[in-house]
């Protein structure tokens, strides 16, 4: 397994992998027009801009696909987190996730605190800590809970603010 940032050359594919997810995943607690909604928040374009907006994209990847992705939105909110089918409850998810927290302490000062959970992911997000806050939203069609993770103590990141972000697994 590889883990690493994505780059632009990277839009096309994470699009297509989170869409598929999407599909097999979530569409079913969603409208039609929610779903496309959803869908037209993870196109090419839409991710490609993500990620010169300096949003972290982390992908693990094994020697031909993608097995992982993680999106951060800065500064502490877990905007994508999905596992290929056949890897989920592998581990990867948990090493992505813990990934992702460093790099959001490291790149913005603050530990990973709200996520927007598909109905799908509520109980994957219960293990990394979060909870859930509030009841759940529908907006446009889509359907999410809303989850916090409350962290005590510092914020900082050890390292400061670094420009990128080292991965050893």
């Amino acid at each position: 397994m590889n883990t690493r940032n994505a780059t632009i050359k990277d839009a096309h594919a994470i699009s297509a992998f989170v869409s598929a997810l999407s599909n097999e995943h979530i569409s079913s607690s969603l409208s039609k027009a929610g779903l496309d909604k959803l869908l037209g928040s993870m196109d090419e374009a839409a991710t490609r801009k993500r990620i010169v907006d300096g949003w972290p994209h982390i992908c693990i990847t094994d020697e031909s696909a993608l097995l992982a992705v993680g999106v951060i939105k800065p500064p502490a909110h877990l905007y994508h987190l999905f596992v290929r089918t056949d890897q989920q409850r592998t581990g990867i998810g948990t090493k992505l996730f813990m990934i992702m927290d460093a790099c959001s302490v490291d790149s913005f000062g603050s530990h990973l605190t709200t996520v927007n959970s598909s109905l799908y992911a509520v109980e994957a997000y219960r293990r990394f800590g979060f909870e859930v806050n509030g009841p759940i939203v529908e907006t446009e069609g889509i359907r999410h809970q809303p989850m916090v993770r409350r962290i005590a103590g510092s914020q900082r990141g050890a390292h400061g603010v670094p420009k990128s972000v080292r991965f050893d697994m």
